[in-house]
């Protein structure tokens, strides 16, 4: 008898959630989308809250600011008042967002932010040694917006190709 955690699906569920948890997603939006890619098919609200004893409350918080990123897709079926919600497969869209997401939450406020500091203190020389390591670091700033740009260009030239 196989015991229900062990199977190619849970094995996979585990592995999911690890991955999210080690790109710094939280705990529980992490378990719905390791639930959400293990399932073939749109699941009800009703049961992916079986499925994760998270109330629908819980989940429906969760759910619209995973939608509000590009994570799911909420959804009624015609003459259904049931809510589905379905997590597509293409993994390089999902990591195309991601990544799109970290740009504009943390480097782009960076790149923004630093090169008014400089202007204002660069002037003043009892900041020169500060000046000189905040410009360093405002050259590797400019580094990565570059690579992370041509990654994400990259990413969506793949999946373009591959037809997603």
């Amino acid at each position: 008898m196989v015991k229900n955690d062990d199977s190619p699906k849970e094995e996979f569920k585990k592995a999911v959630y690890n991955s999210f948890r080690a790109l710094g997603i939280d705990d529980f939006p992490s378990k719905l989308m390791s639930v959400l890619q293990s399932e073939p098919d749109e699941i009800s609200l009703g049961e992916l809250s079986e499925m994760t004893s998270y109330s629908l409350s819980a989940l429906s918080t969760t759910l619209k600011t995973m939608e509000e990123n590009n994570l799911v897709k909420r959804f009624k079926k015609p003459k259904s008042r049931k809510v589905y919600v379905y997590m597509d497969k293409d993994l390089v869209t999902l990591y195309t967002e991601l990544q799109k997401k970290r740009y504009n939450q943390s480097l782009l406020p960076f790149l923004q932010t630093l090169p008014r500091i400089i202007q204002r203190y660069s002037d003043r020389e009892e900041f020169e040694s500060e000046i000189e390591m905040l410009k360093d670091f405002q050259e590797q700033l400019n580094f990565l917006n570059e690579e992370n740009r041509k990654f994400i260009e990259k990413l969506e030239k793949w999946r373009d190709i591959k037809g997603k």
